[in-house]
Formats: structure tokens, sequence, C-alpha cells
């Protein structure tokens, strides 16, 4: 279904444009047309070290491409599949957003409980739930790490990878080499999309080394989509945000995936030995 989210655009368009309410007014540059609510991000992460002491505080943000006359209210709530137990391990400021009449976003915080992370790694998933409008993009995961539980080598961030991604429906395998002169600088050799060919441009992965996020630039991966038969040019992958587990030994990347003709979205893929 990946490979054809573009070419259906103009088609759910047609099917959609019914549902939305009438005393909204739309961000034609990102709504297009249609009324989305979404988180913004698909996942935060938080790295403690063992000497800290204070809570640590985000910013969960929820949008929407559209404004609307009266404040709009919905509701987060926690998928079951969380390792992080709220109320032990986190605390959310409310368990509902409210974007104010007028306005695109609304915001909660979650204050993480630093003594209470026994675990080198906790995630809290959070569902978005709307009635009034299109749903898109309402899972978010926040990572909580703790990377002072296990032993680290710089080494463990290159070699041979297995990678896959549940939403971009993609699994095989990859190579992942350091730059000569920067160890925290890896770089992709290929694209994770096996049934596309390969342009030589690496994708770059930067990793910070006092608490191994992930960022990176977009790179065009292939010139062309032809073997998806679509007349798709230059694709390219962006590492948005993803960590680096030195306990599992494994990368958790969200990438951007995007064309010249638009944007495919955002896709979660996982990294590991």
């Amino acid at each position: 279904m990946k490979k054809y989210i573009l070419f259906l655009t103009a088609f759910f368009a047609l099917m959609l444009t019914t549902c939305v309410d009438e005393g909204m007014e739309f961000d034609t540059n990102g709504g297009k047309g249609l009324a989305f609510v979404h988180f913004v991000g698909r996942s935060q992460i938080i790295s403690t070290e063992l000497d800290a002491v204070a809570d640590h505080t985000i910013t969960i943000t929820v949008a929407s491409t559209a404004k609307s006359e009266q404040a709009r209210n919905f509701t987060i709530s926690v998928d079951p599949s969380s390792t992080a137990i709220e109320g032990t391990h986190y605390n959310l400021s409310s368990k509902s957003v409210t974007i104010p009449a007028g306005q695109h976003t609304g915001s909660v915080t979650l204050t993480v409980v630093i003594d209470n992370l026994i675990k080198p790694v906790l995630n809290a998933i959070f569902t978005l739930e709307s009635g009034e409008v299109i749903d898109y993009g309402k899972s978010m995961t926040v990572a909580m790490n703790r990377f002072d539980l296990c032993d680290f080598d710089v080494s463990m961030l290159v070699g041979n990878f297995n990678y896959g991604s549940e939403d971009w429906e993609e699994w095989g395998d990859l190579i992942l080499e350091a730059d000569p002169d920067d160890p925290y600088k890896v770089y992709i050799l290929g694209i994770p999309s096996e049934d596309i060919t390969w342009n030589g441009n690496k994708i770059e992965l930067i990793i910070d080394p006092e608490d191994l996020t992930v960022t990176g630039s977009a790179v065009v991966v292939a010139d062309d989509t032809s073997e998806w038969g679509l007349p798709y040019h230059n694709l390219a992958f962006e590492p948005v945000s993803g960590v680096f587990d030195i306990c599992s030994g494994e990368y958790i990347i969200d990438f951007k995936i995007f064309v010249t003709e638009g944007n495919f979205g955002t896709f979660e893929f996982i990294f590991n030995k």
C-alpha cells in the first residue's frame, strides 16, 4: 500500500471532504482542503545519565491542519503495549489536549520520574482519539532511556544490520559504516526498501555521543520509482529523529520519505544485528 499513497491522494480527497465541519478555516498549504489532526512528531526521546537527579519534562503537541471557530478537545489514550507505567515512570499533565479556537495546535506536558527508571529502555505509546475531524498520525511513542545501565562501545554503531518497518512494510539487510574521521557519523549503504534501485548516495546518521539520539539530513537515494510502476522522481529518506539503544544494540529511527511529487509521510524503522 505504501507505494500508492501519493497516487490515491486525489481519490481520498473526493471521499473525505464531505466529512469536514463547516466552521473550519483551512491551512491550504498543509491541509490541502482536508482537516487532519495529528501528533507533532512520531516519537520523542528522553535520555538520562546516572547522576541525573531532576525529573525531565517534555511537551507533547497535537496539531490540526484547520482552525475552528470553537475550541476542540482530543483525548490522549495510553496503548496497553506500553512498557512505561503512568503514575510510576511518568506523569501526564492532562489526558485531554485542547486546541483553542482560531489556533492550529494544543499541548500537554509529560514528566519522567527519573528515580523510577530502573530498566534501560521504557516506552510510553499514546494514541489520539478524535471525533470531529479526520485522524492522521494518531500514534506517538515516548522512549525513556537509562544509558548508564549498560556498557557501550562505539563499534556497536556499525556493521551488518537487519532492518524492518511495520509502517513502510519493508524488511531486509543493510551495512552501516562509520565515517573515517568521526565514529559518531554513520552511513547506511543502500536503501531500506529492497525493491528499488539505489543510486549510491549514502544516508547519513549523526549520533549524539552524549545521549545517542540520532538525526540526519535528507538524501536522494533513488532517481525514480520505476520499479514500483509509478512515475515518481528523486526518492529521498530523511532521518528526522531516533535513538541507539546500547543495551539491545538497535537503532529506532523515524524516516521522512518523499519524492519530488510529494510526501509519503514519516515511518519508524528498527535496525538490529
